[in-house]
């Protein structure tokens, strides 16, 4: 007869919490295993007890930690790590290119296992504070331990983690120091900037130079051989889309995919469909463009932003993108990462989220004299490069699910 699984929900509210929870699994624990992204003393101060006493019972335990951001306390690692020298206690910190993020806590005992799996970190607010949900498993036959602990080895033996040791853990509190006063340098930093309102090139300029580090072979170099080579071929494919007269859906989208395929901004592939059905538009569009590179960025933006307009998924970003490769140098690519680049430099008069109904041709000129400015000031040498700055400082933030993409109309 199969086993069953019942399921709890596991909360932080008024009637329980996570530390009330599995801290009560420790008491017939036999065998502990657990993976978080990442421990703070706070978390050691509730869960200390169950831990060394079970620990002092003979329950044998796994703890991996992951080290990304730097948000795990040196000392709750020290805590641990002389734990383990006296108990049946393993602990492994995160080696992993890949930000380590698991939140797992999975008891064994006589009468079965169970696994809280969900939101909480090994820390005061992950287990009592913070809005966190998990579910409580009960694991009968012990089919989601096994998985569990065979998950653990695999992570040790791709060396995914990988088992502290002192000078593992005195490299990382060294280097967690120093971030933590950085941080607090920066933090200062912004706080002046903000209160006094004042725009700055301070962040950009930083975010170039630390682009350009490694000289060859830097991200910046990397990013403008790719963008270099794509801006040669661009042309070409627009010039073939302007003369494009077929017939069928699927010969226009090869061509609008390679064309696409050659710009930078993001969740461009997303409409194709759409302007697949009005490819005649679209083609008439480019055709009116083609040729007037020698427009001003408010006359040329005029034109194809008419001939957009009843193109349902043709939106600033691809007019943007088509005008700067007719011309990097007067055209600058206008989408939600690069109005955010150019927020950093005090230019905060763009919507975010630029879209046909938001963007006029008078304000498309003001963003890209804005844009000029910036590049000069920066030292260079033309929009292209803006563009990858702006992407880059973009992305170096923590936006996981956001693709800098606009209002598709």
């Amino acid at each position: 007869m199969a086993h069953t699984q019942s399921i709890q929900l596991l909360l932080n509210d008024d009637s329980t919490d996570h530390r009330t929870e599995i801290g009560a699994l420790f008491k017939n624990a036999r065998r502990f295993e657990c993976m978080v992204a990442f421990a703070k003393m706070s978390g050691w101060k509730e869960m200390k007890a169950p831990l060394k006493k079970a620990l002092s019972k003979g329950m044998a335990a796994r703890l991996a930690v992951g080290l990304d951001f730097y948000h795990t306390d040196p000392a709750l690692l020290r805590a641990l790590f002389r734990l383990s020298k006296k108990h049946n206690l393993e602990l492994y910190l995160s080696n992993s290119q890949s930000s380590f993020h698991p939140k797992i806590y999975a008891f064994e005992s006589g009468d079965g296992c169970k696994v809280a799996v969900g939101s909480s970190n090994f820390t005061q607010g992950g287990l009592l504070q913070n809005y966190e949900a998990s579910v409580l498993i009960d694991d009968e036959s012990g089919a989601m331990m096994e998985k569990i602990t065979g998950h653990f080895d695999d992570l040790i033996d791709n060396y995914e983690i990988v088992l502290a040791t002192k000078p593992l853990i005195d490299g990382y509190a060294k280097d967690h120091a120093i971030n933590a006063a950085w941080a607090r340098f920066a933090r200062r930093r912004a706080t002046r900037a903000v209160d006094s309102g004042e725009a700055s090139l301070d962040v950009l300029a930083g975010f170039l130079r630390m682009m350009q580090e490694g000289d060859a072979s830097s991200p910046f170099n990397a990013q403008m051989k790719v963008r270099r080579d794509n801006l040669a071929v661009a042309p070409t494919q627009l010039r073939s889309i302007a003369a494009w007269k077929g017939k069928t859906a699927h010969g226009f989208l090869t061509e609008y995919e390679h064309l696409i395929g050659s710009f930078h901004s993001g969740g461009l592939d997303r409409a194709k469909t759409r302007i697949t059905d009005k490819r005649e538009d679209f083609v008439r569009a480019v055709a009116s463009i083609i040729d007037h590179a020698d427009l001003s960025p408010r006359d040329a933006f005029a034109t194809l932003h008419a001939a957009f307009a009843n193109i349902k998924g043709a939106g600033i970003n691809l007019l943007t993108e088509i005008l700067h490769t007719l011309d990097n140098t007067r055209f600058a690519v206008m989408n939600q990462n690069a109005v955010a680049g150019l927020r950093l430099a005090g230019y905060d008069e763009f919507p975010l989220h630029p879209s046909k109904g938001s963007v006029s041709p008078d304000k498309y000129q003001l963003y890209c004299d804005h844009a000029d400015a910036v590049c000069k000031a920066l030292g260079l040498r033309d929009f292209t490069e803006l563009d990858a700055l702006f992407n880059y400082v973009y992305w170096h933030e923590d936006r996981p699910d956001d693709d800098g993409g606009d209002d598709e109309d």
